[in-house]
């Protein structure tokens, strides 16, 4: 997971936050058990900058989804 915020620029803390609860309570499911590799890759941002404002998405491999807008 994230250990340092400050690697994704577009990242605010508030949203660090949001991402780390939702990624401790969806790994405590099937995805816990899953094998990801030997460097992980069970998680994939995805962040889309817009005039509006930034859009992040979170995926997990099993297709599970956190969306975030912060306009």
């Amino acid at each position: 997971m994230i250990t340092d915020r400050y690697q994704f620029p577009k990242i605010t803390p508030k949203m660090h936050a949001e991402i780390q609860e939702w990624y401790n309570t969806h790994n405590d499911g099937k995805c816990a058990k899953s094998y990801h590799g030997a460097i992980g890759g069970n998680v994939s941002f995805h962040i889309t900058p817009t005039s509006i404002g930034d859009f992040l998405t979170v995926q997990c491999s099993c297709g599970a989804k956190l969306e975030y807008q912060e306009l």
